[in-house]
């Protein structure tokens, strides 16, 4: 290598130096590291003056210090509201639900939400099949051989009738091959209207949007639904069977910084140290409210039916928070 080539830092190391320099680190121990690793020093020297005088490193030094600043914030309003454990409490009124809950962003269990519906005991796969059997139904399946299943919602969109999918459900034991799911819509459909006259919703939902503002979730143990968020406050209502929840802080970095589009590349259930996880066990007659932004893994124990509800009486679209998709 000539040396007028070992004066001309790699592309890499362009990058790194000009990204710690607009965050203020100091000169001379980024040259020290950059020499430390076959850089000469003088090369380093002349890449950084370069990098000054450009004007867009001017605006990246603007952005780094803005960046900076949003990040000490957001950890004044993560330390100020943390939240140490999920609190199981029986349902608040509307008033302390928005002012405590909603407005704070804080998830909760309700207790005696879902205890209050005829759903309760008497939906089962079985009820399922003999009142609903002949009602046409779109399917997710072929889940298992796609780890992006969720994210590829659309090619495993399949038509049959309740009956056969309660059939495919009994026969999957364990399994995360077949599941309705929010995206299939299924709650829109004429012949699943009668379910809802066994829901009582609570008072900060709004009965009269029910058939737009709600998704059935019904399949086998061994279900999962990937670590995403979503772009509405919900309230999860178990009916049948169990589920095991892992909540995720909106604000937690790493899951910021993991983020594509409203799903994570992070593995929950895998993960070591990169997030924290807050473990909640749905069984039947429990009622979790998600709030915007939480991020959730979601694995049932058993075959499991469960109602998200989303249509509260206040505004709740806020399809602008989409961390994961800027770039």
């Amino acid at each position: 290598m000539t040396e007028a080539e070992q004066q001309v830092l790699a592309p890499a190391w362009c990058e790194w130096l000009a990204d710690n320099l607009a965050h203020g680190l100091d000169d001379e121990e980024l040259f020290e590291l950059l020499e430390a690793r076959g850089v000469p020093r003088s090369a380093a020297r002349a890449a950084a003056d370069t990098i000054r005088r450009s004007p867009v490193f001017v605006v990246a030094q603007k952005q780094a210090v803005r960046a900076a600043r949003l990040a000490t914030a957001l950890r004044l309003v993560r330390t100020r509201a943390a939240v140490t454990a999920i609190e199981r409490r029986v349902d608040p009124t509307p008033e302390e639900f928005f002012g405590r809950y909603w407005a704070a962003g804080i998830p909760f269990v309700a207790t005696d939400v879902v205890t209050r519906w005829p759903a309760l005991g008497l939906w089962s796969p079985r009820w399922f099949r003999d009142q609903l059997g002949e009602v046409e139904i779109e399917a997710s399946v072929g889940r298992d051989s796609d780890p992006d299943c969720d994210v590829n919602f659309a090619i495993h969109r399949a038509n049959m009738t309740m009956a056969a999918y309660v059939d495919r459900v009994l026969a999957a034991d364990t399994s995360n091959e077949c599941y309705l799911i929010a995206n299939n819509h299924n709650l829109a459909r004429p012949g699943l209207r009668r379910l809802f006259d066994d829901i009582v919703p609570p008072a900060y939902i709004d009965a009269a949007r029910l058939a737009g503002g709600s998704a059935l979730w019904f399949g086998p143990a061994g279900t999962v639904t990937s670590l995403h968020h979503d772009t509405s406050n919900i309230l999860l209502c178990q009916v049948y069977g169990s589920k095991r929840v892992l909540l995720g802080d909106p604000c937690d970095a790493a899951l910021l910084d993991h983020a594509r589009g409203v799903y994570s590349e992070i593995d929950p259930t895998a993960t070591e140290g990169r997030a924290q996880f807050h473990l909640v066990e749905l069984g039947p007659g429990d009622a979790l409210f998600l709030p915007v932004g939480w991020w959730h893994h979601v694995t049932a124990h058993e075959v499991s039916i469960t109602i998200a509800l989303n249509a509260f009486v206040r505004p709740n679209r806020f399809d602008w928070y989409k961390p994961g998709a800027l770039r």
